[in-house]
């Protein structure tokens, strides 16, 4: 069995509006993915999001989206690379900045929605993105296991993390199953620990119902999906043991 680290996407609540239950979530993760401000976020939620992952050692990265708060950043949108470079560095800058000045320092930065697909077909796009988080001196990217992303951040000198997805459901072509479809999420608590023990081992099943080969190094859990936290502890305790 490989070891995983099993990261979330957090400080997605903004203005009043409530966005899972980061408090729980975080104390059992090994790193999380803080939202910037553009599809969800705000100044005192970073804040917030920031001090909470340093008191419980949780490594920080940056998540970058589209500016499309309205549909959660879950929209593409078609954007000249560097007017995308501005925004990614934007973002970027504004939560390595928050974090900095509270003490810590960010570890990586990862791709947020319909942004995360996008970059991972798009030459352009993931030069774009690469190149903010280098000119950011962030270190690592967490991305799909292959496409664009990785071929740019390998290219860039980056350290590059494939990552997987405890509760997503896969395609035969391992691309994540639309959300837009039946079945794309893995709200079942059995399930998603199911689908991480699968990782571990190199493979995932994917809605085909076959197993396919997949290696990963870190696996997200969606903190604004309901009972993230249940499934964030019996994923926990499957990767402690």
């Amino acid at each position: 069995m490989t070891k995983i680290d099993l990261n979330a996407d957090l400080g997605e609540s903004w203005y009043g509006n409530t966005i899972g239950n980061d408090a729980d979530l975080m104390p059992l993760l090994d790193s999380c993915n803080v939202a910037c401000g553009f599809h969800g976020g705000d100044a005192i939620t970073m804040r917030q999001t920031i001090e909470l992952a340093l008191e419980h050692g949780v490594a920080i990265g940056a998540h970058p989206s589209f500016p499309d708060r309205k549909n959660f950043g879950r929209k593409t949108m078609e954007i000249p690379s560097p007017d995308l470079f501005a925004l990614m560095l934007y973002q970027i800058s504004a939560l390595k900045g928050m974090t900095e000045g509270l003490g810590g320092s960010v570890h990586h930065v990862k791709p947020h929605g319909a942004l995360y697909h996008y970059l991972n077909g798009s030459i352009s796009g993931a030069e774009a993105f690469v190149r903010a988080a280098a000119k950011s001196n962030i270190p690592i990217v967490y991305g799909p296991p292959t496409g664009q992303l990785r071929v740019m951040t390998e290219f860039h000198g980056l350290e590059f993390w494939p990552e997987g997805f405890a509760d997503r459901a896969y395609e035969p072509s391992l691309h994540l199953r639309s959300r837009q479809k039946d079945g794309a999420c893995l709200n079942d608590t059995t399930m998603a620990v199911e689908q991480v023990r699968l990782l571990q081992s190199g493979k995932v099943r994917a809605t085909d119902g076959e197993i396919y080969p997949i290696k990963v190094k870190t696996v997200c859990l969606h903190g604004d999906h309901p009972g993230a936290a249940a499934r964030a502890l019996a994923i926990r305790q499957l990767l402690n043991t």
